[in-house]
């Protein structure tokens, strides 16, 4: 069930930013305060730890590789914790063209598919 509702969420998620990828490159630019940084990196973090708990015992090649995705997931949400950190990742995601966010976007909805068949 649980893994369901991630699915939607990521394929929501993955089409507005494959319609639109100029909002996603915008939020990046943007620089946050403290707080909303933590707020937002927790959540990255929590998500990140829900794919990994959802696939769990689950058998099959399809989870193991979804279960990576949370991991990596995870520890970028750790890593963007440090101000040094983010500001090094969101420096680099701004010099992208909208191409790069375009194929995010379509890696995004693939885990999300995968999300609900798994």
């Amino acid at each position: 069930m649980l893994s369901n509702v991630l699915g939607v969420i990521s394929i929501l998620t993955g089409l507005f930013w494959l319609l639109k990828p100029e909002a996603l490159k915008n939020r990046v630019k943007k620089k946050m305060n403290r707080k909303l940084m933590f707020i937002v990196y927790g959540f990255i973090i929590v998500f990140g730890f829900m794919i990994i708990g959802s696939v769990i015992g689950t058998p099959g090649l399809l989870p193991k590789i979804i279960g990576i995705a949370g991991m990596i997931i995870v520890i970028k949400g750790i890593l963007m914790l440090t101000r040094k950190g983010s500001g090094k990742i969101t420096d680099w995601l701004q010099a992208k063209p909208l191409l790069f966010f375009r194929a995010w976007a379509l890696f995004i909805i693939a885990i999300g598919i995968m999300l609900i068949l798994a």
